[in-house]
């Protein structure tokens, strides 16, 4: 059967997985989780969260990074993680990297309540729920995440969203040391995770504002040629 992900369209750890998926030509099968409710993942008792994996052999995958470096070896053809120990070794700290921005990303995605209401338009396009139920998840959504952006932003120490979204813009870039890619000549885990995580933005200011920077947009279009 093919692989089915358990989702929100819009969240980036989730995005990760669907990165990895392309990337490998992977066909595979999208469930849109009730971001109220989550009646879609009532299967499962113990993880009450998005990503949830399940594999061509039915077997439950929870957490983005533990998924991808599942699907990396149940399809081993374009396999990304690094097996040499000074490969793991930079894979492995951008990895960690990409954990610490997204912990920041909803203080520059929800920082306002127009941003946070622009950003669950997709509910609108998306999930087999209905017209009154799009609306409850898109306007109570939008209000609870500006709410807990201010608290990210005061947790992280986030003054500017813009300016961190900047800052970490030029960090990757600058991790390049001239790569094409954090894995070299083709991407490894870290480049497809940070890819899947800007697609999760990239129709947004935040998108926008990361594409400023040159190099990091450069990046992108490199991945995006990969694939």
């Amino acid at each position: 059967m093919k692989p089915k992900l358990y989702q929100y369209a819009a969240c980036p750890f989730c995005n990760k997985v669907r990165s990895l998926l392309r990337y490998k030509g992977v066909e595979f099968e999208t469930v849109e989780v009730h971001p109220l409710n989550k009646r879609e993942i009532a299967f499962s008792a113990d993880y009450r969260a998005v990503p949830i994996y399940i594999d061509s052999k039915g077997t439950q995958v929870n957490d983005s990074t533990p998924i991808m470096r599942w699907i990396d070896r149940e399809f081993p053809r374009r396999s990304v993680f690094r097996v040499d120990a000074s490969g793991v070794e930079r894979e492995n700290r951008w990895l960690l990297w990409s954990e610490g921005f997204v912990k920041g990303l909803p203080a520059a995605i929800y920082d306002s309540l127009p941003k946070a209401l622009a950003s669950f338009d997709y509910i609108t396009k998306v999930g087999k729920f209905s017209w009154l139920e799009k609306r409850l998840i898109k306007y109570s959504g939008a209000f609870i995440m500006s709410m807990v952006a201010k608290k990210i932003k005061k947790r992280e120490q986030i003054v500017d969203p813009e300016a961190f979204l900047g800052q970490k813009a030029q960090e990757w870039a600058s991790g390049l040391e001239g790569r094409a890619f954090m894995g070299g000549e083709s991407p490894n885990g870290a480049d497809v995770a940070v890819h899947g995580i800007f697609q999760a933005v990239k129709d947004l200011s935040a998108g926008k504002t990361l594409r400023e920077n040159a190099a990091f947009n450069a990046w992108l279009d490199r991945m995006e040629a990969a694939f």
